[in-house]
């Protein structure tokens, strides 16, 4: 799209930031970002907020993922850790409340994966328990985080979210005019 996509303004603020502030005004217990350093300079540093780089080109969401699980087992925090919620930077407009949703029902059965919807259309979040990151990290997940629900489909459990914004990510010049302009708190 001809700049950074993750520092596109949506809703007054870089679209990073806007999904940062939503997950960090829900009850999520700690933030790993992962981004390139030049993306990694603009983000303020916030409490419960680890930035985690993956200056590689050419890298796939699933390296990033990685590289955030990593992170986040660096920091001592795994063990602590009954999941990971999962959300894409170029997913501006998730409410907290929808977060909470997905972590509501992440706890009350830690064994499913999550996965946010939408008018019965997946989307994102997704949040997986801590049992699940040796298949995130194996080959099987190579060609994406949307092996781990293919994988293991009897553990699926998909939470009804208010936010259109759960299935719409921004891919195109398009998708950041329709998300600055469809009214849904962006």
């Amino acid at each position: 799209m001809g700049a950074d996509k993750q520092l596109l303004v949506v809703g007054g603020k870089p679209m990073l930031l806007g999904v940062l502030d939503a997950l960090l005004a829900s009850r999520v217990d700690g933030v790993v970002v992962v981004t390139r350093s030049e993306i990694a300079c603009h983000i303020p540093p916030r409490p419960r907020l680890t930035i985690a780089q993956n200056n590689v080109a050419d890298s796939e969401m699933i390296d990033s993922v990685r590289i955030g699980l990593a992170a986040w087992r660096d920091a001592g925090a795994a063990a602590e850790t009954g999941g990971f919620l999962v959300c894409p930077g170029d997913h501006p407009g998730i409410a907290p409340a929808d977060f909470d949703a997905c972590m509501d029902a992440f706890r009350a059965r830690p064994t499913q994966i999550v996965l946010a919807a939408r008018a019965g259309r997946r989307g994102h979040p997704i949040l997986f328990p801590a049992s699940d990151v040796p298949f995130v990290e194996s080959s099987a997940c190579d060609a994406g985080l949307h092996a781990l629900p293919r994988a293991f489909s009897a553990r699926v459990r998909l939470v009804d979210c208010a936010s259109a914004a759960v299935t719409m990510d921004i891919d195109t010049p398009e998708d950041l005019s329709a998300g600055r302009s469809d009214g849904d708190d962006r």
